[in-house]
Order: structure tokens, then sequence, then C-alpha cells
């Protein structure tokens, strides 16, 4: 395997010698680690026993008496292409989001073919059979974040329309526009729900938060939109989208640079945070966040993750590459 097509790390780090040296050894030979070994020890002034493999995962040692172990979840071997019944291979998608819910329930993908459109598909259905979902009229949505309880759909306006989710009608049944009037002449371009809040970005690159993915929470006061100061940039820079995980514990956003920023602080006495971080090593275009890492889509059609994201370290260690291009991901 060719480690340095995936995993970007700091130019002249240890790992780049390390990586030129697997790479021009281990994929023209085909050589097994032990040869690639040799050769580090031969010409780098690594000792023998840099690289270790046991059944907790590979072991790699610095130079500056520093042990990194690498282990998890793989991510996957190969793409296969899908096609929902009833829909023909040539049909375009312009966007898919997924729900979060739990495993044993399958997960509900959102797919649409255009503005004024949206289907549903249940992933557990064999066959991928897309339900259609009636729009609200006059409604063209521009982007789709959905939960498990919600879907919250945001219009060409900067409307949100809600739809309520339940295990009874886990497509829903009708529509709820969002009163939005506590934000007067503010226009959202962007929305992400979590399991409990909700985050925005307003057209000037603004962030707000919010308590609750229903139109109306149970005592029937309209909850508040809460201003949360955005990372501070140069004029003409500012976030485009912002990406909360399904838990509430992890929040990221892009700039209209392709820039990364990771929202440091938050736990459940502070579901704001208190700080943002900048992730530096690629230029991105689009984000997916789970409970435990990040996906991000470069800016030319590459997808990456993010690995080493912990309560302690939300922004993580290093980017790994995925193979393949694509134009949205969920």
């Amino acid at each position: 395997i060719s480690i340095s097509d995936y995993v970007v790390f700091d130019q002249g780090s240890f790992f780049q010698t390390l990586l030129q040296a697997t790479q021009s050894v281990a994929t023209v030979t085909r050589g097994p680690v032990e040869r690639v070994v040799a050769f580090l020890s031969q010409y780098s002034q690594c000792q023998p026993s840099l690289v270790s493999a046991n059944a907790t995962g590979v072991w790699v040692a610095s130079g500056r008496n520093q042990l990194h172990l690498a282990r998890g979840n793989l991510v996957g071997t190969f793409w296969q292409n899908v096609v929902p019944r009833g829909t023909v291979s040539a049909t375009r998608w312009t966007f898919i989001s997924s729900s979060s819910v739990p495993h044993k329930e399958g997960t509900f993908l959102w797919l649409a073919q255009s503005r004024k459109d949206l289907f549903c598909v249940w992933d557990r259905d064999g066959e991928l059979r897309p339900s259609s979902v009636s729009l609200p009229p006059e409604v063209e949505l521009t982007h789709l974040s959905a939960c498990r309880d919600a879907l919250w759909g945001l219009d060409i306006h900067g409307q949100v329309s809600i739809r309520t989710l339940s295990p009874s009608c886990p497509i829903g049944l009708h529509w709820t526009l969002l009163d939005l009037s506590q934000l007067g002449s503010v226009r959202l371009v962007n929305v992400s729900c979590g399991s409990q809040n909700v985050w925005a970005v307003d057209s000037r690159g603004l962030v707000y938060f919010r308590v609750g993915t229903q139109p109306l929470n149970a005592s029937m006061m309209m909850p508040a939109w809460i201003y949360i100061e955005p990372p501070s940039q140069p004029i003409g820079v500012q976030l485009v989208r912002i990406q909360t995980s399904p838990n509430d514990r992890l929040l990221w956003a892009l700039d209209n640079r392709g820039s990364v920023f990771v929202r440091t602080g938050l736990s459940d006495e502070m579901p704001v945070g208190t700080a943002w971080d900048l992730v530096p090593g690629l230029a991105v275009s689009q984000m997916v966040v789970s409970c435990q890492t990040v996906w991000v889509r470069c800016v030319n059609g590459e997808l990456a993750r993010r690995y080493g994201i912990s309560d302690r370290n939300p922004a993580g260690d290093y980017w790994k590459k995925i193979p393949g291009t694509t134009n949205w991901f969920t």
C-alpha cells in the first residue's frame, strides 16, 4: 500500500522520509514490510525496528523518542455503484443526505434531482426504492440537514422548513415553516442539526446556535437563536458552511477559501464551545461529521478522513485520503 497517496503530513517531517522510502520500495518491488524496513535502516538514520505490526495495529517509532500507533476501523476497500429502483443509471442526483438513526433501524437517505423534488430511500430496502416526498409549495431547496427526529430544509430565500420525523412515520407527514423573525434581516445559507442543537451560518458568515430541532419546544416558547462569534479572518473571507456531529460533541466549519475550523471546548455544560482552531492541510469544499471523525471532500473532488479526534483533541492529528473522486457525499 502506498501510504503517501493517502496521508497528508507536514513537509520535511520524519514521516515524509519514511513514506518516500516505503513508496519507492514497497510499490516497485511489491516487497514485504521486512524488506522495506531493511531498506530504511540502510538508507536513513532510522533503526531496523522502525516498523512493527501485531494484532493491536502497526507501530512506528519516530526519531523524537515517540511511538505512533495506527489502528482502528478500516475506511472500506472499494466503491459500489447503486441505482435506486425505478430510476435509470444516467439519473443525475444533485445532493444526498443521510439521517443519524440507530443502526438497528437502518438509515434514511434523502436524495434530490433538483431544487424542487425530494426522495427518501431506506438503506435496509435491498432494492432501494425511492419514495417521493412533497415539498411545501413555491419552495426550492438549497440545503438539507437530517437528524433523528427532524429534517431541516433551507430554501433559496433563507427560509427554513422543518419536517418532524418519528418511529411510526420515519419520513414525516408535513412541513412547518420556522419562525425566523428573531433574526430580522439575517438570511441563513447553511444549517446543521445534531441530536439536541442546531447550528447555522448566514450570508455574512456569522454563526448562530439554537437548542431544539423542532419548530416549537414543549413549553411552546420560541427557542432563541444565540449569536456565536466566528473566527477572526481577513476582509472578504468568511464562513459558508457549518457541520455538527449527531451527538452535538463536534462542530466544524468551512470558509469561502476552503479553510477548515474546529470549535473547541464543546461540552454538556458549554454546548456553544469556547474558541475556533484552524485545521490545516487541505482545501475543502464539503464536510460530513460523525460522532468519531470528520470526512471532507476536497476542492478537486478527492475525499479525506481526519484521524485522532477525541474529546481532548477535537482537531485530530492528520488527514488520510480515500481513493476516488466525488461531486457530493454523505
